[in-house]
This record gives C-alpha cells, structure tokens and sequence, in this order.
C-alpha cells in the first residue's frame, strides 16, 4: 500500500517548467494511500490515451491518511515525469489517474517544500517502461546477524532496545528511541528488490568487517571513510540496490524469508554497522506511511509530525548512484523494462 502525494500536492509551472510541493503542504492533507489489486507484478499505464488502462484486472482503493476513500476503480499509470533537484538528476514523478481523473502522485524520492524541480523528461507508460510494484514500500533495515556499535560493544542488530546508545559518526553516543522488526516472504519478490549482500572487504578494505545483508533501498556511505572514494567524488549516501553492479555485492536469489530489523535514534544518523558506514533509519513520511497505524501512532508520541530527519548526508537515488558508476565506466547490468525507472519509497 504505497503512500503518493495527493492530486492537489504538487504544482507544476509551465512556464518554467518545474515541479514543485504547494507552498501550505501538510503531511496530513496531501498524502494519500493506495490499496492495488492487480493479478501480476506491473504497474501498467494507459498506452492508448483512452482513460481507461491497459489492465483491466489493475484496480485500487485510494484513501486519505485518515482512512476516508478519495476514489476506486480501473487505475493506471498515465505518464511519468523525470525532474532534476540539483543533486539527482533523475527523480521520477509518476501521475497516477482513475478514469481520466488524476488521483495522486508517485515519486522516487522525498519532494522538499520550497524547492522546484526542472522537469527535463515527460513519456507516456507503455509497456516497456511500467514500474514494479515491489518497490513501492520499502522501508530500510538490516537483518538478522547484523552488528551494530554501542557504548556496550559490539552489538547483535536484534538484541539492540530501546535505552541502548549506538555511537554515531557525527553526535557521538545517541540513545535508541524505537526498534522493530518483521518477516518479508521473498517468493513473490522481484529479482532487483531481494535482499542485497555485501561481502566482507567489497567497499573497501575490512569495510565491512564480515558479510552483511541489507534491504535494497537501505543506504551506505560512499565517497569518503575508505567506502569506494575512488568512484564517488563526493561523500553521500546511496541505496545499496544501486551497487549490486560492483564485485562483492549481490541481489540474495536463493531465500525464501528473511527477517528485518530497524530501529530509531533522535535523529537520522551515520553509524557503525559490520565496522563500515550506513545510515540509521530516516523517519521521513515514505517510510512512516509504509509503516501500520499503530506504529505510526507510537512513533508520532516519541518523534511528532516532523520525525528525525533532515538526512545526515546528502541522499543519492539509485539512479543517480548509477550515472556516476557509468562515468567512471563500471559495468552495469543490462535494463530491463521494470528496472528502468524502479520507484524507490524510502525515505
């Protein structure tokens, strides 16, 4: 159940061609989510400009965050956008409508209120470029086995509690406000939105320290602290999804169930998982949403509406991570038609 923007979020500016979030936007009154119902794994668009979609069998119930049904029916993807922040030069914008009628938006990335966005691609969905529904709620954890660095040593990511301090690259010790876990079935899990390991050694020597699985949207550092500076210019987070393309880093073919964990500090942080760099998790609204009611409800007490955010790095789409490994002529698989613009809900 993807959490979009609602159909009155964004503004688009024809004249200078740019997106942008309204001006008043409130978390609360311009988000909605969407309940699909489909019998494959595709998001498909409307190819023949009829306003009614390509698949019939491709429904969906579209709510407010308060539960209330904004509308239902035959839903389509009718054409996506591809806008630059001046950071990542590919952050899609998918216009999702009912009958004609535009019911939400879909976006890779976090929109940030007074910022426009330069669009520099407009297509129409066919089906060679739909989007995958595995990816639209993906929220970043490690799993089971993963070590984390505290002021008691070394810890095991599932014995890790609230009142625990994990020791964090930019504030020191910080305390754990909130943990979590879950089972993900990975049968019905498309192939690039599996678990992702990371060998020891394969961002650079001894990071990590040992073999480490992490979900694909989950961040690591790159770009400095010995973690592949010598691909990336810069120190930035990226999605480990986006890295798969390099030895020593794989999509996980062979599960069938993994078991997450995250966990919450007062703010998002760069911490100490294996002995290398990643990102504690960011509680921004993609990922709060993805969450359940009751979840969200607790986190809202212990974080309120603003959670711990902004980023504790700058925040580099897969796409983005992509462009720069093809610049510095890394081998990149071949695109297929549902990875070449995979919506990334993370924070």
């Amino acid at each position: 159940m993807p959490i979009a923007y609602s159909a009155d979020a964004l503004i688009y500016d024809a004249g200078a061609n740019t997106w942008r979030l309204r001006p008043d936007y409130d978390i609360e009154q311009h988000r909605v989510e969407i309940t699909f119902s489909d019998d494959d794994g595709n998001f498909d668009g409307d190819s023949d400009s009829n306003e009614v979609g390509d698949d019939a069998n491709q429904t969906a119930v579209i709510t407010d965050l308060q539960g209330n049904v904004v509308a239902s029916g035959q839903i389509y993807d009718e054409e996506f956008y591809s806008v630059w922040d001046g950071a990542n030069p590919h952050i899609y914008i998918e216009r999702v409508e009912i009958g004609g009628t535009v019911v939400g938006y879909l976006v890779d990335a976090p929109l940030e209120v007074g910022v426009s966005y330069t669009q520099s691609t407009t297509e129409n969905v066919d089906a060679d470029n739909t989007v995958a529904y595995s990816t639209f709620a993906d929220v970043p954890c490690f799993a089971t086995g993963t070590q984390i660095r505290t002021t008691r040593g070394l810890c095991l990511i599932e014995a890790l509690k609230p009142g625990d301090h994990v020791l964090t690259v930019d504030r020191g010790p910080q305390p754990v406000l909130w943990v979590h876990q879950c089972e993900q079935l990975l049968d019905a899990v498309a192939p690039d939105e599996r678990p992702v390991l990371i060998k020891a050694g394969a961002l650079g020597p001894g990071r990590p320290n040992s073999d480490m699985v992490v979900s694909p949207q989950h961040r690591v550092i790159v770009g400095g602290h010995g973690q592949l500076h010598t691909l990336f210019p810069t120190e930035a987070f990226v999605p480990a999804k986006s890295l798969t393309v390099l030895p020593g880093i794989r999509f996980m073919r062979g599960k069938r169930t993994i078991q997450w964990h995250h966990f919450a500090l007062p703010r998002h942080e760069v911490i100490w998982t294996n002995d290398c760099l990643t990102e504690s998790l960011l509680l921004g609204p993609m990922v709060v949403n993805a969450l359940t009611r009751s979840d969200r409800r607790g986190l809202m007490r212990l974080f309120g509406p603003i959670c711990n955010g902004p980023s504790a790095r700058v925040c580099l789409t897969s796409g983005a991570a992509s462009e720069v490994l093809s610049d510095r002529r890394v081998h990149r698989p071949i695109r297929s038609q549902t990875s070449n613009r995979v919506l990334r809900l993370s924070s």
